[in-house]
């Protein structure tokens, strides 16, 4: 926004906040998950007083508070993609724009295909094994629940998948 997109959402927490100049002052509003990301967000904005900016306004800025408990249960998220260059990239940027760490994650083609039994229930394996054997190469990644649902979204929106799924949360098993 500062630098004359003001119609594009933030390249990390995008249409989550809103940022606008009044005067000589950048507000800051919308909703971000956790304190560090706020943290980071309010860094960036301080950078900017200086230059055209002299104050800063994030009121309006607050961290979600979910009511879901994390470290109960995991997801794993499976997409589809042409070849592993393109589920290598997709890896990468979901990871860096989710700020999640997986349980688990694996870049599955023709040569690893027992991982997949690990990973996922039987019943998903047939359909998986087809898309393999048709070409596509596989992002698995086991996340936990609660971040799955933010996980998924950029790999529908955002990725070049064509295709993904979403296999039932499993418990965590006592130690882990």
């Amino acid at each position: 926004m500062l630098a004359g997109e003001s119609d594009e959402p933030h390249p990390i927490f995008g249409e989550r906040i809103s940022v606008r100049v009044t005067g000589e002052r950048l507000v800051i509003s919308g909703e971000l998950e956790r304190d560090e990301d706020r943290d980071a967000l309010l860094q960036q904005a301080r950078a900017r007083i200086g230059h055209g900016i002299r104050e800063l306004d994030a009121a309006r800025l607050r961290i979600a508070h979910g009511h879901e408990r994390p470290g109960l249960l995991d997801q794993t998220l499976v997409a589809a993609f042409p070849d592993r260059e393109t589920a290598d990239l997709a890896r990468k940027f979901v990871l860096e724009h989710s700020r999640v760490t997986p349980k688990s994650e694996s870049v599955i083609d023709g040569t690893n295909t027992g991982y997949l039994r690990k990973m996922l229930p039987e019943e998903f394996l047939e359909d998986l094994r087809r898309r393999i054997e048709r070409g596509d190469v596989l992002l698995v990644l086991r996340v936990d629940e609660t971040e799955a649902f933010r996980v998924r979204e950029l790999l529908d929106e955002d990725t070049r998948t064509s295709w993904t799924i979403a296999a039932p949360p499993t418990l965590i098993a006592p130690g882990k």
